[in-house]
Parts: C-alpha cells; sequence; structure tokens
C-alpha cells in the first residue's frame, strides 16, 4: 500500500507526478547547498579581514620600529659623555677633585 500525496505538476510538461518524498529531498539538496555557500562566504570574508589585520599590523609594527631606533639614537645622544659633562656644567657641577674623596 502507497501513499500518495498532493504533489506539483507543471502543466508544461507532459502529466508527471512529484511524490512528497523527491519534493523533500530536493528542499534538503538545495539548502544544504545554500548553507554550504553561505559556509563559505562567511569563512572567505573571515579570511580577507584576517588579511587586512596582518597588513596593518605589520605597518604598524615597521612604524614602530622606525620609531624606536629613533629614540635610541636620541638617548645615546642623550646619555653621551659629551651631553652629561655639558649639562653638569650648566648646573654648576664639576667633575670630583682630589680633596673631594674621603680616605
Amino acid at each position: 500500500m502507497r501513499i500518495e500525496y498532493p504533489t506539483y505538476t507543471n502543466k508544461a510538461k507532459s502529466e508527471e507526478v512529484i511524490s512528497l518524498k523527491t519534493l523533500i529531498k530536493n528542499f534538503l539538496i538545495n539548502s544544504l547547498i545554500l548553507l554550504l555557500g553561505i559556509f563559505i562566504f562567511i569563512f572567505t570574508v573571515g579570511i580577507a579581514y584576517n588579511t587586512y589585520l596582518l597588513i596593518r599590523l605589520k605597518a604598524e609594527k615597521d612604524l614602530l620600529i622606525k620609531e624606536n631606533e629613533t629614540l635610541k639614537k636620541e638617548y645615546q645622544f642623550l646619555t653621551s659623555k659629551e651631553m652629561l659633562l655639558k649639562k653638569a656644567r650648566t648646573l654648576g657641577l664639576y667633575p670630583p677633585q682630589e680633596e673631594d674623596f674621603i680616605k
């Protein structure tokens, strides 16, 4: 005994009966294909966004490296012996003399 459910027919074609089982199967297959397409789209957008972040971080890293090099040079200049002596003299400081040491 076979149960027949109401089916959709195409009047332009010959009188072909499509069973409910076939309709459900086609619906599930089409839904799966749609979900797979959506998943691939979201995955691609995620990869593109991560690539954008990576490029931005690399650019920021390069900028920070240059800034670090500049700061190192400035530090070396400001802590050089000549600069320290010059600043000490402007403050009225002089190198210790022999009589400044406690024996």
